[in-house]
């Protein structure tokens, strides 16, 4: 009886057909040498010709399968990346040949020339011995089809459990649908899956014989849900395509939100941090914009809208309404923190300036703060409004003021008529007299009038004085109103409501909200973003708190490196490092993009599931880049490829780095986007 020494290796019907068929792989060559880590491939120069080159980073496979065999070993098949050449064991006597004819050539030819020496021809045998080239390979993990219910599943280990003589193996190098399987694998998980295509397979920047084989265009489709309810991190050189990517998350993420809309779910609002105008705008690097998608499904905020478009709304506050003092308390408290801690500031942050209904002397205390803190924005030179907020009556304010008191102010100001009825008790005061009002009750209260200094006693006239006057009792001269000139670009008299509030509002129905803040200065833009943000934490740690599931939000954020760094990370107050931590739990998802990824606290980079990363111009970054996964790798050709879209990705279910051309969003994508959501597509262009 024979006994083979060589096993028999399955023959599954699955990998056959998914990466091993004729139409799916070329084979290209043989292991020359193997071990747990890495593998050296044996090709040849014709071999590489006839599959369409072989670039740094190409997927390849490694079998052992025997067809023919009788064993019913689990069938596997290695998944090979190249990450460089090999010395082969015979190639320095290869080289020694070719130098000794090189040599010969250059004794037996009178003509010394480069041509005639270098071009000498080769016996046919030993041309072909010196064409045979090895390829460093890291070996990625092993495919193996697996029993599920009783149908059989491609799975995958990152790592090899078995191999054999490297005689025994075949390397294919996988292409098309082939290709696209490998490039499109998922890890099995408990997640809701729903594929689509982000790109292309691109192994290098230069694409000719890519191109000539036609093998340039193997998509690359990922999980959607993997981009929902985690941090994706887009990395790369500004121009290299990162908000084209990120425009292509987000209209997919919209389909996603209108199909639960569909099935009785709730949707998925998205929040957009836009300082280029680049997702309100259409540009020439992409094409088209997110508000494409459709004036219903996307609401735009920006300074200067004066209301009269419904999707475009006025980003900023009406300082002088009663329903938004709480947005103008905000935005001024954080202001006035430049002078230091002073008590009045504290005070100020924390006491109410809103009427409370039902509560006659609460709002009677409201009214006379909002007086004095109107006042203080009059001075520091804010446009008084044309009429109250909702109507059309000539601007006011209300106040309740006993009549020895208003007697007294209005003999302060020569008997001027400064008060009209507006109530059994309270009086209208126009937004010109305003001034006049505040200044005679605090000279009357300062000379001992009693109305005057019953009237002053509470705190929100106390914390608010020292805006008004820039003086303080506790600490002498404070900058006070000087602090409010930099607000003055957050006032607009056509917000009817807080932005913030309006925001969450809409990203609560699971509309895309895009904050275009291209348009304003720097700290008025920061002070403006943070008061959005921290708004929505509030809201989403109230649902949190309360028992009940927040909604589902994403967030996108450029210059990351600016809200996240390592040093302001040690500050738990801070709103963005509180969005970076309170995230996961609170029900927000959040896309940031950076050019420094050193620049990003280490804690933020730990806890992000999708990586992106297009060119990065130095090795600082690199370096920092290459303690996550194995980008490492990659690191020569994320240094020299310059070419918009072309990243490396690394997805959550992803289990290797995918060279990939990103798609170009484009009229497609936001068709589809709108055909979601049940809207007709948009006329093309002429």
């Amino acid at each position: 009886m024979s006994v083979s020494l060589f096993p028999g290796v399955g023959a599954g019907t699955l990998l056959e057909s998914t990466l091993l068929a004729e139409d799916r792989s070329m084979r290209i060559g043989a292991i020359h040498r193997l071990d747990y880590n890495e593998a050296i491939v044996l090709t040849h120069d014709k071999w590489k010709f006839e599959a369409g080159g072989i670039p740094q980073y190409t997927f390849l496979l490694a079998t052992a399968r025997d067809i023919d065999g009788d064993s019913h070993d689990d069938d596997e098949v290695l998944l090979l990346r190249v990450d460089g050449t090999a010395p082969l064991a015979m190639e320095s006597d290869l080289h020694a040949v070719r130098e000794e004819a090189l040599r010969a050539a250059l004794s037996s030819n009178g003509d010394a020339s480069p041509s005639v020496v270098l071009d000498v021809n080769l016996d046919p045998f030993t041309k072909n011995r010196v064409s045979f080239t090895g390829l460093r390979c890291r070996i990625l993990g092993t495919f193996y089809e697996t029993d599920v219910d009783g149908s059989k599943r491609l799975d995958f280990g990152a790592d090899v459990d078995n191999f054999y003589a490297t005689s025994t193996y075949r390397v294919l190098k996988p292409i098309g649908d082939g290709l696209s399987e490998i490039a499109s694998y998922l890890k099995p998980s408990e997640k809701d899956v729903e594929r689509v295509r982000i790109g292309a397979v691109r192994y290098s920047a230069t694409r000719r014989r890519a191109k000539a084989a036609k093998q340039d265009d193997s998509a690359v489709t990922v999980n959607i849900h993997d981009f929902i309810g985690t941090k994706t991190g887009l990395l790369g050189m500004t121009r290299m395509g990162k908000s084209n990517t990120a425009k292509i998350i987000i209209a997919r993420t919209f389909v996603v939100s209108e199909r639960r809309r569909a099935n009785g779910e709730g949707p998925i609002g998205q929040l957009i941090f836009d300082p280029q105008g680049e997702y309100a705008n259409p540009n020439t690097q992409d094409g088209t914009e997110i508000a494409a998608i459709g004036d219903k499904h996307v609401r735009i905020f920006k300074f200067g809208a004066d209301g009269t478009q419904p999707h475009v709304r006025p980003l900023g506050i009406n300082f002088f309404d009663p329903d938004q003092v709480g947005a103008v308390q905000g935005l001024i408290a954080d202001k006035l923190r430049s002078d230091g801690s002073a008590g009045y500031i504290n005070d100020f942050a924390v006491t109410r300036f809103t009427d409370v209904q039902g509560d006659f002397g609460e709002t009677t205390r409201a009214q006379r703060g909002r007086l004095i803190l109107y006042a203080s924005l009059i001075r520091a030179g804010f446009a008084l409004p044309k009429y109250n907020a909702g109507t059309t009556r000539p601007f006011s304010v209300l106040v309740a003021m006993k009549e020895p008191l208003r007697d007294a102010v209005e003999q302060k100001n020569s008997d001027r008529k400064l008060f009209t009825p507006a109530g059994k008790t309270t009086f209208a005061v126009k937004g010109s007299d305003i001034r006049d009002v505040v200044d005679a009750i605090i000279e009357l209260r300062n000379a001992g009038d009693a109305e005057a200094v019953k009237f002053c006693d509470d705190v929100r006239w106390t914390s608010t004085e020292p805006i008004y006057t820039g003086q303080t009792g506790q600490s002498g001269n404070v900058r006070g109103w000087r602090n409010l000139l930099d607000l003055k670009e957050f006032h607009n008299e056509a917000t009817q409501a807080d932005p913030a509030e309006e925001i969450y509002a809409e990203l609560t129905q699971g509309r895309i909200v895009i904050v275009d803040l291209h348009v304003g200065a720097p700290p008025i833009v920061k002070t403006l973003s943070e008061n959005i943000t921290r708004r929505l934490l509030a809201k989403q740690t109230s649902v949190f708190t309360s028992g009940a599931v927040p909604p589902s939000i994403q967030v996108m954020l450029e210059e990351a490196h600016n809200l996240f760094s390592s040093d302001k990370y040690k500050d738990d107050g801070d709103v963005w490092v509180k969005l970076a931590k309170e995230a996961a739990k609170l029900n927000i998802g959040m896309t940031y993009a950076t050019q420094e990824v050193s620049g990003v606290a280490h804690q933020v980079k730990a806890n992000t599931a999708n990586w992106v990363v297009a060119h990065l111009n130095n090795t600082k970054e690199l370096q920092e880049l290459a303690k996550f996964y194995d980008f490492g790798a990659f690191a020569p050709a994320i240094l020299s490829s310059e070419d918009r879209g072309y990243v490396r990705l690394k997805t959550l279910s992803s289990p290797y780095i995918v060279p990939v051309q990103i798609d170009r969003y484009d009229a497609h994508l936001v068709n589809e986007a709108r055909a979601a959501a049940g809207d007709p597509p948009l006329a093309p262009k002429n």
